[in-house]
Formats: C-alpha cells, sequence, structure tokens
C-alpha cells in the first residue's frame, strides 16, 4: 500500500547563538509599533540576558511587560487571570513569550483570548477557536516541551483534576526564536526535567502507530541531537554550541510529536504530574526504559533505527539491535540523573492502587503504543516496577 499522511507546520524559526539581539531590527521592519512580552519571571530575575535584549525592543517600539509565575505549571483559573490584564492594555501588534513550556502555553492562549470571548475552559478541547489571534513570537529559555513549535497549550483543569489544553487551530506561534544564551541562567534540575521531556517527546513520535515518514525524520535527528547533547548539562554546561542542538532537538521533536502522537510515558506523566507534582518531563523519563523493555520483550524491532545512530551495530539483527537500544538507554537515563522510583513523591505502596486508578482513562493513550498495552493489566504492572 502506498502510504498516506497529513503534516502541519506552521512556524517561521530563527536560530542561532545571540539572534536574539536582532529582535530590534525584525519589529521594525516589520512595522510591528506596540510589543507585549510576556516572561517568566524568573528569567528577569536571574537572566542578565533579559535585560540586554529589551532594550533594542524599546529603541523601536512601544513595550509592555506582563510578568509570569515560574513556580508552578498553569491552570485555566491563572490563565484567565493573565488574560484579564492583558485585555486591560491596548492590543499589541506582537506578542512576544519568554520563558519555559508554561510561558509559552500562556503566551499561545492569551493571544486567542485577546481575539475571541469568553474564558479559557470556552476553548479547552481541539479546534474551537474561532479568530485568529495576535501575532506570537515565543523564545524558550529550557529546551524542552517544544511549545515553541507546536499547536497545544496544556493547563490544568482545576475542579476535575486532569490536564487537558487549548489545541489546534490558531494555536501555533508565527514565529520561534532559538538561543542558546536563555538557557544558561536555567537551574539545572530545570534544564535536566526539559530536556528529558524533548527526548519523550522524539521517542514516543517514533514509535506511535500514527508516526508516518516524515514524522520519522523529525524523531530520529531529535534523538540523535538530544542523546548526544544533552549530557553536557551536567558535564559542559557552558557549552553553548551543544545548548544550542538540544534546542533543536527540542523543537523538532514537538514537530514530530503534534503530527504523529504520544505513548505511554507521556499519557503516566499527566496524572502523575498533577496529582503529586512530580516534574513533568522527568515523570514520563522515568517510565521510557520499562516501556522499551515491554514492547522489545512483545517482539517490537523499530528501536534498531535509533541504535544505528548511537552504536555501530555491524552483524546484528533488528531485535538483538532492539534489545541493546533498551540497555543503552537505560544507562543513558541513570547518566542524566533520571530517578528509577518515584517514591521520593510521595507514591508508593500504600496508595500505588489508587494511582493505579488514575491510568484508567488514558486507553486511548495506551492504544498509541506500537504494542498492545492495557489499562486494566499492563499499566499498573508497569507502574508497580517503580515502586521501591
Amino acid at each position: 500500500m502506498f502510504e498516506k499522511f497529513s503534516f502541519q507546520f506552521d512556524n517561521r524559526l530563527l536560530y542561532g547563538v545571540g539572534r536574539s539581539m536582532e529582535l530590534g531590527t525584525f519589529i521594525k521592519d516589520r512595522g510591528f509599533a506596540d510589543v507585549m512580552i510576556l516572561v517568566d519571571e524568573g528569567v528577569v530575575a536571574h537572566s542578565s540576558y533579559y535585560g540586554q535584549v529589551v532594550p533594542t525592543l524599546q529603541a523601536v517600539a512601544k513595550v509592555v511587560e506582563v510578568r509570569l509565575r515560574g513556580s508552578e505549571e498553569p491552570d485555566y483559573d491563572y490563565l484567565d487571570e493573565i488574560a484579564a490584564k492583558a485585555r486591560s492594555m491596548k492590543r499589541p501588534d506582537l506578542i512576544l513569550g519568554i520563558g519555559g513550556g508554561s510561558a509559552m502555553d500562556i503566551t499561545k492562549a492569551v493571544a486567542v483570548l485577546l481575539t475571541n470571548p469568553g474564558c479559557g475552559l470556552d476553548y479547552r478541547g481541539f479546534d474551537k477557536v474561532l479568530n485568529p489571534g495576535v501575532p506570537v513570537m515565543l523564545i524558550p529559555t529550557t529546551a524542552g516541551t517544544g511549545s515553541e513549535v507546536t499547536i497545544n497549550a496544556v493547563f490544568t483543569d482545576k475542579q476535575e483534576m486532569r490536564k487537558l489544553g487549548i489545541n489546534g487551530r490558531y494555536m501555533n506561534a508565527s514565529w520561534a526564536l532559538l538561543d542558546a544564551e536563555w538557557t544558561t541562567s536555567c537551574p539545572k534540575s530545570a534544564a535536566l526535567s526539559a530536556g528529558m521531556d524533548a527526548m519523550v517527546h522524539s521517542l514516543e513520535s517514533f514509535m506511535c502507530r500514527q508516526h508516518n515518514g516524515l514524522t520519522r525524520v523529525f524523531s530520529r535527528e531529535a534523538f540523535r541531537l538530544l542523546y548526544e547533547n544533552l549530557p553536557c548539562l551536567i558535564d559542559d554546561a557552558a557549552n553553548l554550541e551543544r545548548r544550542q542542538k538540544i534546542l533543536l532537538g527540542a523543537y523538532l521533536a514537538g514537530a514530530a510529536l503534534f503530527n504523529s502522537g504520544s505513548g505511554i510515558s507521556g499519557a503516566f506523566s499527566y496524572p502523575l504530574g498533577v496529582n503529586f507534582k512530580i516534574p513533568h518531563g522527568i515523570c514520563g523519563a522515568i517510565f521510557l526504559p520499562s516501556v522499551f523493555e515491554y514492547n522489545v520483550q512483545r517482539g517490537y524491532e523499530d528501536y534498531a533505527e535509533l541504535y544505528d545512530l548511537i552504536h555501530s551495530g555491524s552483524g546484528m539483527s533488528s531485535l538483538q539491535k532492539s534489545q541493546q537500544f533498551a540497555i543503552k538507554f537505560k544507562e543513558f537515563s541513570e547518566r542524566i540523573g533520571v530517578p528509577k522510583h518515584l517514591d521520593q513523591w510521595n507514591v508508593n505502596n500504600s496508595n500505588v492502587q489508587d494511582v493505579a486508578k488514575m491510568l484508567l482513562p488514558l486507553q486511548a493513550a495506551f492504544d498509541q503504543n506500537p504494542v498492545d498495552f492495557s489499562a486494566m493489566k499492563d499499566a499498573p504492572q508497569l507502574l508497580q516496577r517503580h515502586i521501591a
């Protein structure tokens, strides 16, 4: 059969170390007179780069700043609070979002709430936004979520205690700017969590059942860049060239993910993150080695393609390469410092059955795994492997 697929990519990329210093020219050339900056308060406090870049914008446009909390993932109530603040100001020509995934998600959602009535919850789900938002440029200060390229913005519904964002039509940023200078002030723990979030995206988009020939091009290159360069956050943190490659890996992984789909690890991280405050990237990464072992034991061999990117597999069968990939990735996770167990977040034998029940509604996500995986039978067993 001939392969048929669709691929969406509504984003223009500005890439390079130091590229942010060209923003004044960018804004002037496009005639933007009013610019709103939505920025993580931690970036303002800890990044000297912010103080260098903003004056270049102020020289060519009227700039207003809205600072965002950086301590926790956003919920719909907080989104409405920021949207109300933005609505009280003159509507900008461009919104510039600077921060991690949460700041970028808020920026995309505020942009559409400025041109669409109501509150954030009115648009929860897919393709509910009717009017294009204010043009957005996103600048990630951590390399992880890929929000700068996706059509998703994730928020927690505090009433239902679950994550379901605003997704689809008009939820893309018009521009993404990847500049490693922004990442140097990010704490190591946050940088590693974000980086492993990108790794989850690269691997789940690669193996999910809805992958296609083009998403795999993005997934493979994202995986290669992340596998080769994420260790620099531990032993070569000042290396801007390697940090820049991590940003590109996260960008490509995000593009692959929203065009294909996710899987088991990403699905697990949503209820565990909401209810136990486990960092999203770390939570997903904890489960990846177990997912690989589960799939390989049941005959999945596509990991051989990824093994060939990181080691010479001459003379090995696809199954042998896949088995070795699972081993090598477990070693990689240990080097990065991904925990093996969930106990430090109070997930233990006393509540593991309650946690298992939270996984039951996730069967649709589990169905994207290349090997059949049951929320009723397999999910609790995999969860139990991470209880000390």
